[in-house]
Parts: structure tokens; sequence; C-alpha cells
């Protein structure tokens, strides 16, 4: 596995560049590999064993390198998609980058709309229910049209538009999609 190579790679351009579905479980083993040939060397001073030892270093630091560098790329597409009202593409990542994804911008989005709530905050709304008896699942859906606003029940007001890209209660979620207004985002 020639792990500088894909770091030099994927610090070419600005986009993810594909790697396998289970790169990072291969690189795991590989790594397993190496550090096992090592240890089965009795001379710990022999050439053999310090070209494994600076093998495993460098492949260590390449992974670290491309995980730093990848982990970056994945923060710029969740920071244009939490300001934008537009899907953004995002391929060519991994089924680990892409939870990372899923969760940095449900987390990003969810942020923004907590710090809204304070910019704007209402004396009359509150939740429907109590939020300590019913947990809040909230889905990831593109709006496809505009509708009125309206207040959750997590007690939050929303006034979407067409091309939103907006974490709801998974109740308003499902209606809105069920109506056609909306459209869940597949987590990739």
């Amino acid at each position: 596995m020639d792990l500088a190579n894909i770091l030099r790679d994927e610090r070419r351009t600005s986009e993810l560049q594909p790697l396998h579905h289970d790169f990072y479980q291969q690189a795991g083993e590989y790594l397993e590999g190496l550090g096992r040939d090592s240890s089965e060397i009795a001379d710990r001073y022999s050439i053999e064993a310090q070209l494994i030892d600076e093998e495993f270093r460098g492949a260590r630091k390449s992974i670290n390198g491309l995980i730093n560098l990848r982990i970056r790329k994945i923060t710029k597409k969740v920071q244009l998609a939490s300001f934008s009202s537009k899907e953004v593409a995002i391929k060519n990542m991994t089924p680990q980058e892409e939870q990372i994804y899923s969760q940095m911008l449900a987390s990003v989005i969810k942020g923004k709309e907590s710090i809204l709530a304070l910019l704007a905050p209402s004396q009359t709304e509150r939740p429907l229910t109590d939020k300590k008896v019913m947990p809040q699942e909230y889905i990831l859906v593109t709006m496809k049209d505009s509708v009125p606003t309206f207040v959750g029940v997590d007690g939050k007001r929303y006034t979407l538009l067409g091309g939103d890209l907006v974490m709801l209660p998974a109740v308003h979620a499902k209606n809105l999609c069920n109506k056609n207004l909306a459209s869940k985002v597949k987590q990739v």
C-alpha cells in the first residue's frame, strides 16, 4: 500500500480523491502487518528491522496526514452545505467520512438554528410536548417549495423557502415529504 503517493495525490486538488470503500480498514491491516513483521525480527538492530520500522513510521505519518487533509475538505463541504440553500455534491467519501459529514452537517445546522432562535425569540411559543417525554429525531431535507411559517413540535418557528436545506423534526420532515414539498437528503 503506497500511502505516501495517495497522500500526494490528495494534496494536488481541493476535491476529495476516490478511495476504496474499505480503504481505512485496508490501511489498518497494512499497519498491523508491518507491526507484526517488525515484532518477528529477532535482531532489532538489523537493517531489515530498521527498514520495516521506518516504513511503519512513514505509513502512519501518511495516513494521519491523509485523514487530516480529507477532514479539512469535508469540513469545507459542511460549511458550504450549511450556508447554501442548494444541495452540495458529496462524492468520493468512504462510509466513515460520510458519517463524519452527516454528523457535522446536522450539528452545524442545529447550532445555527439555535443561534437564530436567540436572535428572534418568541415568548408565546412552547413545545407541544415535553422534550423529556418525547425524544426528538431530526431529518435533513431539501425544500422543493416554500411553506408558510409554522411552529414545530420542538417549539421552534420554521420559515422554509424552496431550495432550503434544513434539519426538521421527523414528524414535520415526513409530512412535507409526503406532500411533495420537500425531499429527504440521502445520507451517502
